[in-house]
């Protein structure tokens, strides 16, 4: 149960923030005295036409693809291992990538209903959409883990996977649906305004969405960008004007001090993988493939909340998180391949895992290279990233209000 911990620590911070937002529109609404009110016309406009269509279209579809890829899955994965390839951890990244699909899709529909429609019921799509994909996962994968159950002996057998779950990437990402919960009710915090302000079209939508984070120096930017889309008229002027502001919004939401922060993150992470991985060599500990996963992880969240709360802005969080993690990442690398030869030559395994021997130096270091790793790294990365960023964006706000909308 231990080992968890780590992985907890990166997906909860989301659920902090997500909690205070709820804590808070529900004391606005006790106090107006109308809560049942609006909680019952949070869920009427959440599910009516056409939102009922939408929910109905995500369920099937998340079966079907269920689906088909517990088939090609299982196809594959009966094979045994390849050379130098792992099927069933890149499944298991794979569902990781898709569960961040399905909490951005979850996101996009909050986005699009709370503009037209209020909070509540950009809330209740944003829940409602992963209620569906849950939903229709589960109707596509319970049967196939009854079977396995039953009769375990009737599924192919994986040499590398000893005693473990065949059917883990899938358990997996119906886990990570857990940490897209919160992520609907933030959105729908942020794309929150008064119901007299919605949306004139898409144009202006996109660059709502690009200026609503921007730091405090660029707010007052950002706001005169969408007063002068406001006074566009024709239909191509209004398109090309808002993709050139949202470019300009994400090229210039940029931090002055992101390369520091991403100097720093890249010296400890280098420090800390030669440390992990001469202390495991030196007491056999195995590889450092966890370390990899979790201290970075640790490291780019306390640098997302860092910068997210002192400039009260998600996108400064998120991009200079972004900014460290490839800094990270080449430290991981840089550290990685030495150190890979040093295991081999010393017969003590792979420096990722630790098992087994490498026969060559250059198997060696292709290991540390094996995409299923890297796309691993880069997912929990991202979760640690994103949730820092959350809950600075929400102390930053609490510490003092944002400058702009």
């Amino acid at each position: 149960m231990s080992a968890f911990v780590p992985f907890l620590i990166l997906v909860a911070p989301a659920a902090v923030p997500a909690l205070v937002v709820l804590a808070v529109r529900l004391r606005g609404a006790v106090r107006d005295g109308g809560a049942p009110a609006a909680m019952r016309a949070a869920l009427r406009n959440g599910v009516r036409r056409p939102v009922r269509r939408w929910l109905l279209a995500v369920g099937v579809g998340a079966g079907l693809v269920t689906a088909g890829a517990e088939w090609a899955y299982l196809a594959v994965v009966s094979g045994g291992p390849r050379e130098g390839f792992d099927v069933v951890l890149l499944a298991l990244v794979l569902g990781l990538f898709g569960a961040v699909g399905c909490a951005a899709v979850a996101c996009l529909g909050a986005v699009a209903v709370t503009r037209a429609r209020g909070f509540g019921a950009g809330t209740v799509v944003g829940l409602f959409v992963l209620g569906a994909v849950a939903g229709g996962v589960a109707a596509a994968y319970l049967p196939v883990r009854a079977a396995y159950l039953a009769e375990p002996g009737g599924f192919p057998v994986v040499a590398n996977l000893a005693d473990g779950d065949l059917l883990v990437p899938f358990d997996a990402f119906l886990l990570a649906l857990a940490w897209c919960v919160p992520w609907p009710i933030l959105t729908a915090a942020l794309a929150a305004r008064p119901a007299t302000a919605t949306p004139r079209d898409v144009w202006q939508l996109l660059l709502d969405l690009a200026t609503a984070s921007l730091p405090a120096n660029r707010a007052t930017w950002g706001a005169a960008l969408r007063a002068e889309l406001a006074a566009v008229d024709a239909p191509a002027e209004r398109r090309g004007f808002a993709v050139g502001g949202a470019w300009a919004a994400l090229r210039t939401g940029w931090l002055a001090g992101a390369w520091a922060w991403a100097l720093g993150v890249a010296a400890v992470v280098a420090a800390g993988s030669f440390t992990a991985s001469r202390w495991s060599l030196a007491h056999g500990q195995g590889g450092i493939l966890g370390f990899w996963l979790t201290f970075p992880g640790a490291v780019l969240l306390g640098v997302a909340l860092a910068a997210a709360w002192r400039h009260r802005s998600f996108g400064s969080g998120l991009r200079t998180g972004m900014m460290s993690g490839a800094a990270a990442f080449v430290a991981v690398l840089v550290v990685a391949v030495p150190e890979a030869v040093v295991w081999a030559s010393r017969r003590a395994g792979y420096l990722s895992t630790g098992d087994a021997v490498p026969p060559t130096w250059q198997s060696a270091v292709l290991d540390v290279l094996r995409p299923e790793f890297l796309l691993t790294m880069l997912t929990v990365w991202a979760v640690g990233m994103a949730g820092g960023a959350a809950l600075g964006t929400a102390l930053g706000r609490l510490r003092r209000p944002p400058t702009g909308p």
